[in-house]
């Protein structure tokens, strides 16, 4: 069965984001794997990103306790 990530929102991509992962950086830092959609007029294009925590935001709603950690 597929699974759909819950989304936050995302300073770097401007908007809602499906957060993939939260991945510990090598400096002990945790990052969030993160993953949209932009839409223009000639398509659309997937874009994926690993950002600092504090650059995404919660969306009230959303799931997040099936949210993968891991270590780098």
């Amino acid at each position: 069965m597929s699974h759909v990530p819950p989304m936050v929102h995302s300073t770097t991509a401007n908007g809602p984001v499906y957060l993939l992962a939260w991945e510990r950086s090598p400096d002990g830092a945790w990052e969030a794997d993160i993953a949209w959609i932009e839409v223009h007029e000639e398509g659309r294009q997937g874009r994926t990103a690993r950002v600092a925590a504090d650059d995404i935001t919660k969306i009230e709603g959303q799931d997040y306790s099936d949210v993968p950690r891991r270590s780098g």
